[in-house]
């Protein structure tokens, strides 16, 4: 900066009126002190910003204990975003992310309007709705269900109503097909050799008699044929281990029931059961739509069974050596090649018109193939079980969602509804009844055996997947049809029906049934002081219980369970979490 001196001359006037030259002096300009004025400025500024952003930051605010409910508030929105509101920002804009694609994808179809669209709606707010319910003490599986029904009835957010049957339909069956390897590999042989008598009059004795029970009184109070009767028979009889088998585990931590075996006998059973209640069904509802001659239909079991055995053993041998044991990703491809496989059996089935050769492919499929798994790669087996439940975790709330959706009040009879709760009270109350009998090779007391009968009986997983089978068949195969077929526009509306009882029982017995186990544990079984199971029957307890993060058991009833005691030093780590069949 260069400083000048500037010499003004000026004619000034004088009071005689002679001018005068008048020279004046100015100081140096120093140009420096306008930067360092806006320098002061532009600091004072950045100072105040500074300190804004500070306090906005979440690692300049320790925590503070026993905050006020404004303090966690002001906490929650501290960057960057962390906790739940980070949680579900990035489930949003995952949604929005994936929503986007789908339309740069499928045009029209993920547009409001088109089936995926429809899809995306009634899973959003089936998760919605699980929230909610938790949120107010009441199952979550309600909340879905709710959502569901809202989204189909309810003038204005009617969504549900443009997703087609063929996606319904498909959507159910890929459910079906990731509940049946869950429970084929869940099965433990060690576990049902030991217990294999009890376990097998316990699957199989209540779950025939309530079948036949209801069977009987649906032929006489709702006037369905005997063939439909059973069909609805088998849709209710199976038990849902995703209450029992948690409320089991919580059973064995606190050491009720231990001494009997009371909490692995109703695990094993329970698996049986479920199993044993969807091959029959899948049977049964196969013969009914058969539309061969009367020797081929009589014929249609048996081929189904030698053709799910067969294909069964086949690909479950076959995954034993593909992938071998020293393949780098072994457990990623043997979860991609089980699950592509049973979905191959279930679809490919239905198009062969042996609907149910599927089901018992997959099951027997799971089931050898987790036989090997277990014994020459424990680690390996227990990542595709793992894999498995978090796939199921994200079908929760397509499934519920959409058998809530599928429940129209037009097409419901208001007589159905106390019909159908009289026809479930009858199966629940010959379920109870004769429970205590089939435990009677198990070496139980009457506490026991009452508290067996309580904790058979919730349904809901089984119920909220195949309850949609019947009327999702008549209504695939009557939109194809120029000129209906009679018969299957009656069995539209016994599966209407059978829809609406299945969902009735959901909403009935889940919530009923982990109340029951809850509050009649301490009374009805002995207390024993904690010690160390025997390694199978602990992991076959826990086996059932690892999966993905958001548990099914607080969906249908939200409590908190015990910890598990990782550190034990026979036990295998499994992550606190649960999922199941």
């Amino acid at each position: 900066m260069v400083s000048e001196t500037h010499e003004i001359q000026r004619m000034l006037p004088k009071s005689n009126g002679n001018p005068q030259l008048t020279v004046i002096a100015m100081q140096p300009i120093d140009w420096r002190r306008n930067d360092v004025d806006n320098g002061h400025r532009e600091a004072r500024n950045g100072g105040f910003v500074r300190r804004w952003t500070n306090a906005l930051m979440l690692k300049n605010s320790p925590p503070i204990e026993n905050p006020t409910c404004v303090q966690r508030f002001r906490r929650a929105l501290l960057c960057p975003p962390h906790g739940s509101l980070a949680y579900n920002l990035t489930k949003i804009i995952a949604i929005i992310a994936l929503f986007l694609a789908f339309i740069a994808i499928l045009k029209a179809e993920a547009l409001p309007g088109g089936n995926f669209w429809g899809l995306l709606v009634v899973t959003v707010c089936a998760m919605v709705g699980e929230e909610i319910a938790k949120k107010l003490r009441l199952p979550g599986l309600l909340g879905m269900l709710v959502a569901g029904f809202l989204l189909q009835n309810v003038p204005g957010i009617r969504a549900a109503t443009s997703i087609t049957p063929a996606w319904s339909s498909s959507l159910r069956s890929i459910a079906l097909v990731i509940i049946l390897l869950r429970a084929g590999l869940g099965l433990d042989i060690v576990v049902l050799r030991r217990l294999s008598k009890s376990v097998a009059s316990v699957a199989f004795v209540p779950s025939t008699i309530e079948s036949c029970a209801v069977a009987v009184a649906s032929h006489f109070i709702l006037g369905f044929d005997w063939l439909w009767s059973f069909v609805l028979g088998y849709l209710l009889t199976a038990v849902s281990p995703a209450v029992l088998v948690p409320s089991m585990l919580a059973l064995q931590e606190n050491g009720l029931g231990v001494d009997k075996g009371v909490p692995t006998l109703l695990v094993a059973a329970s698996s049986i059961e479920n199993v044993y209640a969807i091959e029959v069904f899948s049977v049964l509802m196969s013969v009914g739509f058969a539309t061969t001659s009367l020797t081929m239909q009589i014929l249609q079991a048996p081929i189904e069974i030698v053709i799910g055995v067969s294909y069964g053993l086949a690909t479950g041998v076959l995954f034993w050596f593909f992938p071998h044991n020293g393949h780098p990703s072994k457990s990623a491809y043997r979860f991609i090649i089980l699950l592509g496989a049973g979905l191959t059996a279930v679809f490919g089935g239905n198009a062969l018109k042996y609907s149910g050769a599927g089901p018992l492919a997959t099951l027997i499929m799971a089931f050898i193939a987790g036989y090997e798994w277990r014994k020459s790669d424990a680690p390996s087996h227990k990542e595709v079980a793992e894999k498995l439940a978090k796939l199921w975790r994200y079908f929760q709330p397509v499934l519920f969602g959409l058998i809530g959706a599928a429940v129209s009040i037009e097409k419901i009879r208001p007589e159905t509804v106390g019909l159908g709760i009289a026809v479930i009270f009858i199966g629940v109350l010959v379920r109870f009844f004769v429970t205590p009998f089939a435990t009677l090779g198990a070496n139980l007391n009457w506490k026991e055996k009452m508290f067996a009968s309580i904790a058979w009986f919730p349904k809901a997983t089984v119920q909220a997947t195949l309850g949609s089978k019947v009327y999702d068949y008549t209504t695939l195969v009557l939109s194809t049809q120029t000129v209906p077929d009679p018969y299957l526009l009656r069995v539209q509306q016994i599966g209407i029906q059978m829809l609406t009882i299945a969902v009735l029982c959901i909403v009935i017995t889940a919530p009923l049934g982990a109340l029951g186990i809850t509050f009649t544990q301490n009374r009805l079984l002995q207390k024993k002081k904690p010690t160390e199971l025997e390694v199978s029957e602990r992991e076959f307890i826990e086996e059932e219980l690892s999966g993905g993060k958001d548990n099914m058991v607080d969906s249908l009833f939200p409590r908190n369970l015990p910890k598990k005691r990782h550190s034990e030093p026979n036990m295998r780590m499994f992550p606190d979490e649960f999922t199941f069949t």
